[in-house]
């Protein structure tokens, strides 16, 4: 079934911060070195930025039905047990995974901060359309065509763009790690609290800066009709 045409993302530059924080922090997570804790910081990212969106539109109980769009493959959360019965592959193959993630982040950092923003970002245009309720099919149809445009994507121009943000922001990476431990250790932590300090406040307003350069809203806007051609989701108006 096409879809109609979603309309612009009009963000305010306040929840697009709130994206990005959440981002950068996502991003940091792949430099803890403990198995599913990068997954779980992740998850939490990913589910504060689709809770800042719905909150924007003023619907916060979609959340729970939205969970396998914002969730891991698999669903993090609420799959402990099929997790458990792979954790002695996990553990056994985890330095292996974690070298390659460590060795390969100049790519993937700026790759996961682009997926955050991108994933709450399309949200915010499908609940611009004025959908009076999405259910958990249609989170599942959603993101299988937001990871299928995802991968199809080239973001070899946001990541030169990317290439100097966490060198010219003193502290930056390490008030990422930071900040991601906190939030693996606390269930209350959230990224919603991070915005006071300066180096992640610092950075995100430099990412902001890069996401408002003719080439990457050039790059948004290719993600769009890409997404929505791909997106089958089914939402009832």
């Amino acid at each position: 079934m096409s879809n109609p045409s979603l309309p612009d993302s009009e963000a305010s530059p306040w929840l697009v911060q709130q994206w990005i924080l959440a981002g950068i922090v996502s991003s940091a997570a792949r430099f803890i070195p403990i198995p599913y804790v990068d997954e779980y910081v992740r998850d939490r990212c990913r589910r504060f930025v689709v809770s800042r969106t719905l909150a924007a539109h003023e619907k916060p109980e979609w959340l729970d039905p939205l969970q396998p769009y914002y969730s891991s493959s698999g669903g993090f959360l609420s799959s402990v047990a099929g997790k458990a019965a792979r954790l002695p592959l996990k553990l056994l193959l985890f330095p292996i995974r974690k070298a390659i993630a460590i060795a390969t982040s100049i790519r993937g950092v700026p790759l996961e901060i682009m997926r955050t923003v991108l994933l709450a970002r399309s949200l915010d245009r499908i609940l611009q359309s004025g959908p009076e309720s999405i259910d958990s099919e249609q989170a599942k149809a959603m993101r299988q065509a937001f990871d299928q445009t995802f991968k199809r994507m080239d973001f070899r121009v946001f990541k030169a763009a990317m290439s100097d943000v966490f060198d010219g922001v003193s502290g930056l990476k390490a008030a990422a790690i930071g900040a991601a431990r906190r939030i693996a250790q606390n269930e209350e932590e959230s990224p919603e609290k991070l915005e006071a300090e300066q180096p992640l406040r610092k950075g995100a307003e430099r990412v902001q800066e890069v996401f408002n350069r003719p080439e990457i809203l050039k790059l948004f806007a290719e993600f769009d009709r890409r997404y929505e051609k791909a997106c089958y989701w089914n939402v009832s108006h």
